[in-house]
């Protein structure tokens, strides 16, 4: 089996981390939100994706590993995923949010969509950064796997 260095090991959750950011940069950048509840959702995503990014930070090189602030980031993902159903109970939509109504009609396939995401969060071990590479992708393919769904893609290109 040929062997990896430590730096190609990071490569490859770096690369599913630069995905989920991709993925959410519109966020940062969205017009204001008028209802409540979605400004709200938009809020919790935002949460998640700094969270994220400062994981993803530790485990590209771009910054220290700090054990503190990676399991802070960890009690936040904890926190924010099991959040995400009570956050997308109610079917209300904003022209600049991004969820699909497609949520709604396959409700039950959300809900475990964000349960495995829950569950992924919990797993997280940010005692190492080591462990932070063994385990981080499979909270970024929970993300993209729900984005992949049930998140409509930013409209880019506007011409008015």
């Amino acid at each position: 089996m040929p062997s990896v260095s430590p730096r190609g090991l990071r490569s490859i959750p770096v690369l599913l981390v630069l995905g989920l950011a991709l993925a959410g940069a519109q966020l940062d950048a969205a017009a204001p939100i008028a209802d409540k509840h979605v400004k709200r959702r938009v809020e919790l995503m935002a949460t998640q994706k700094a969270a994220i990014t400062t994981l993803a930070d530790m485990m590209a090189g771009r910054t220290s590993f700090n054990a503190s602030k990676a399991k802070a980031a960890r009690r936040t993902l904890v926190k924010t995923t099991g959040d995400i159903r009570k956050r997308f109970k109610k079917p209300r939509m904003d022209p600049n949010s991004h969820a699909n109504p497609l949520i709604w009609q396959q409700w039950d396939d959300f809900e475990t969509r964000a349960e495995t995401a829950k569950d992924a969060a919990k797993q997280l071990n940010a005692y190492t950064l080591n462990g932070l590479l063994r385990t981080v992708p499979s909270m970024v393919q929970a993300c993209l796997s729900c984005h992949e769904t049930y998140r409509n893609a930013p409209n880019d290109f506007i011409t008015h």
